[in-house]
C-alpha cells in the first residue's frame, strides 16, 4: 500500500512535467533552421519547463535591412508630434523629412518624388525672389535715374511690382518672353538628366563646385538647401501680404533688416 501511495504522486508529477514540456519541444522541433535555435537554447527551454516556470519566447534574429526596402521612420511625425507619420513619406529617404504631410498628398513613391521636385523648384525661386524683392525697392530708383530707365517701383509707391501691388504692366514683354523660354530650356534639360536616377532637383548645376564629394557632406548640403528654400517661401509670402495690407515697402516696414542701423 505504501509503494502504491508513493508511486501515484510520482507518476502524476512525471505526466505533469511531460505535458508542460511538450509545447516548447514541439515549438523547437517545428521551427525552421534559419531562425537560429541552438541546442543550448533547447536545453534551457526544457529545464525551464521542468522547473514549472513559463518558457521564454525565442524570436528569430532580425535580418539586415535591404537597400531596396522602404525607409522606416518613427511612427509619429517629428513636425507635428501629435499626428501619426504619413505612410507615404516612408517610401524613400529624402533630405528635410520631418514627417510633415497632414493632408496625405504623398500617396506613394512616385507622388512623393514629384512633390519633392515641385518643392525644390519653388524653394529655389523663392530664395531668388526673397533676395530680389527688397533689393529692387532699395536700388531700382537709383539705377533707373543713372541709366535713364523707367522706375518700376514709382507707380506702386516704392513697392515691388506684383499681382497684388500692381505695376507688372511696366515690365517689358521681351523680359517675360525670355523668362518663359529659359524655363522651357531648363525643364527640358532637367527632365532628360533626371529620369528618376538622381536625387530630385539634381540638374547637374554646380559651377562653383560647392557640393561635397562624400555622402555625408552631400546630405548636409541638400538638407540646408531644402530648409533655406522653405524659409524663403514663407518670407516671400510675408513680403507680399505685408505690402498689400500695409501699403508701404517692406524695406520701410522692417528697416532694421535692410537699412544701416547708423547712418
Amino acid at each position: 500500500r505504501t509503494t502504491t501511495t508513493m508511486t501515484t504522486p510520482l507518476l502524476s508529477l512525471t505526466l505533469t512535467l511531460l505535458a508542460s514540456s511538450l509545447p516548447p519541444l514541439l515549438l523547437a522541433t517545428a521551427a525552421p533552421p534559419r531562425v537560429g535555435f541552438a541546442p543550448r537554447a533547447l536545453k534551457a527551454m526544457t529545464r525551464t519547463a521542468a522547473s514549472g516556470r513559463s518558457a521564454p519566447v525565442l524570436r528569430p534574429r532580425s535580418a539586415e535591412p535591404s537597400a531596396e526596402e522602404p525607409v522606416r521612420q518613427a511612427e509619429m511625425s517629428r513636425a507635428v508630434p501629435f499626428l501619426k507619420r504619413p505612410d507615404g513619406l516612408n517610401t524613400r529617404k529624402l533630405a528635410g523629412d520631418y514627417g510633415f504631410d497632414p493632408l496625405g498628398l504623398a500617396k506613394d513613391r512616385e507622388s512623393l518624388t514629384q512633390y519633392r521636385l515641385a518643392e525644390i523648384k519653388h524653394g529655389r525661386l523663392a530664395m531668388l525672389a526673397a533676395a530680389a524683392w527688397p533689393l529692387q525697392e532699395l536700388e531700382n530708383p537709383m539705377l533707373a535715374e543713372k541709366l535713364n530707365l523707367p522706375n518700376l517701383v514709382e507707380e506702386t509707391g516704392g513697392r515691388s511690382p506684383s499681382v497684388l501691388n500692381g505695376g507688372l504692366e511696366q515690365v517689358s514683354a521681351a523680359y517675360w518672353t525670355a523668362v518663359v523660354l529659359l524655363t522651357v530650356v531648363i525643364e527640358t534639360i532637367g527632365n532628360e538628366r533626371w529620369g528618376g536616377k538622381v536625387a530630385p532637383g539634381d540638374y547637374g548645376f554646380d559651377p562653383l563646385n560647392l557640393m561635397p564629394k562624400d555622402p555625408e557632406g552631400a546630405a548636409q548640403m541638400m538638407e540646408k538647401e531644402i530648409k533655406h528654400g522653405r524659409v524663403a517661401m514663407m518670407a516671400i509670402l510675408a513680403f507680399v501680404l505685408q505690402e498689400f495690407i500695409g501699403h508701404s515697402p517692406i524695406v520701410e516696414q522692417t528697416p532694421f533688416f535692410f537699412k544701416p542701423l547708423f547712418s
